[in-house]
Parts: C-alpha cells; sequence; structure tokens
C-alpha cells in the first residue's frame, strides 16, 4: 500500500513541479537560449522532481566535451531527469513524434528542445539532429526504440550510427541502471533509492564499419557497463 500510494505521489509530485516550471520554461524557450544555458534550466525541474520523491542519481565517468551521439539503455521515465543529472555536459534528446503529444512527459520533452523524429515518414527529424551536431551539439538517442522493461538490452536501431558515421562525431555509450526498482511503473510501485548513471568512453568508427556494426558495439558496451 505504501509503495503504492508513493507512486501516485511521484506521479502527482511530477506534473506538480512540470506545471509550476511550464509558463518560465516556455517564456526560456521562446527566447532561444544557448544549450548551455536550457539544459541548466532543465537540471533544476531534475533535482526538484527526483528530490520530492526520494530519489538520487549516482552518476561516473566523463562525458566527451565536443561533438557527439551519446546512446543510453531506456527502461524507464525516471531515465530522463537521471541522464540530465548523471551526464555532465549540454545535450538534447532525441524521442518519437508521438511522444510530443503526451501530456506533462511531451511539454517537459517540447522545454528540452528535443529533435522529435517521425519514424513514418522515414526517420524526418534526424536532418535536424545532424544539424545540432553539425553546431557542436550532443544529441541523446535511446536506440532501442522504447522503453525495455526486460533485463536483457534489446538490439540498438541503426539511425543514431548514421548520424555519427556521416558527422563522423564519436558514439558515448551510457547505461542507466536502477530506475524500474524504484519506479515500477507496470506494478505501479514506488520506493526510495538510487539511479546509477554509467558514462563509457567515447567508440569512434573502424574502418569501413557500417552503421549496423556499429550499433552492435555500443550496445556492447552499454551492456558492459551496467555489469560494471
Amino acid at each position: 500500500m505504501v509503495a503504492r500510494l508513493r507512486y501516485v505521489w511521484t506521479l502527482s509530485w511530477c506534473a506538480i513541479v512540470s506545471v509550476v516550471m511550464f509558463p518560465p520554461g516556455a517564456v526560456h524557450y521562446l527566447m532561444r537560449p544557448t544549450a548551455e544555458r536550457f539544459w541548466r534550466w532543465m537540471r533544476v525541474w531534475s533535482r526538484v522532481v527526483l528530490g520530492g520523491c526520494g530519489f538520487r542519481v549516482e552518476a561516473s565517468g566523463t562525458a566527451y566535451e565536443g561533438a557527439a551521439v551519446i546512446v543510453a539503455n531506456h527502461e524507464a521515465m525516471l531515465d530522463i531527469p537521471a541522464l540530465l543529472l548523471g551526464i555532465d555536459r549540454p545535450f538534447v534528446f532525441v524521442a518519437r513524434s508521438e511522444l510530443r503529444r503526451l501530456p506533462i512527459v511531451g511539454w517537459v520533452l517540447a522545454l528540452t528542445r528535443c529533435v522529435f523524429i517521425d519514424r513514418g515518414a522515414g526517420g524526418a527529424g534526424l536532418a535536424e539532429a545532424a544539424q545540432r551536431v553539425a553546431e557542436g551539439d550532443a544529441v541523446v538517442f535511446y536506440p532501442e526504440g522504447t522503453r525495455n522493461y526486460g533485463e536483457t538490452v534489446r538490439p540498438f536501431l541503426t539511425g543514431a550510427f548514421r548520424l555519427a558515421l556521416a558527422a563522423d562525431v564519436p558514439v558515448i555509450p551510457v547505461a542507466v541502471d536502477g530506475a524500474p526498482t524504484i519506479l515500477n511503473e507496470r506494478q505501479k510501485t514506488a520506493r526510495s533509492g538510487t539511479v546509477r548513471v554509467r558514462v563509457g568512453a567515447p567508440l569512434h568508427a573502424l574502418p569501413g564499419e557500417d552503421p549496423r556494426a556499429f550499433a552492435a558495439r555500443a550496445r556492447s558496451a552499454v551492456v558492459a557497463l551496467l555489469a560494471s
């Protein structure tokens, strides 16, 4: 019963914080701030949301400072604020276009200046992601394609790796561990605890490596980080 009440409180608190921060966040968005300023703004949102629910983030590893494609496993909705606090550099998310229409989640993603990808339109949005990378930003992909409630990391889709190869930038593997045990979206329970974010070493494309092979190598790196 307590775990279910905490789950209700977690969702309610996230909604309250998002609604309160949405108006000033929208103004901030319209001012077109730099990626770094906006990233700092969203880190405030993340700290308030996670702190009010008794969740903590433990980070390890150092993020690559230049333009990059960041790939991470995706287990729960806590991954978004956990990454915002766990990766110590500005970045923007890449997400499915249908998430834009969701209440709260869609608002928050829009305020992060998220790049929305329309899979039904041949991956429309990748050009925008490529432009962000060309400007020196880092973009975060969840290459499993959706949240994965299983114990194994799903095979990675190739979009992020096609972008990295075309832009000649490294891929940064990131492992997020512990979110489903803290906020179980299937059982609708929550408890206090720690989400661990591990940032791996940059992966550069090997000579002649295609997107599928690059994706498999990055997945192996994420799996190794989860096991470490």
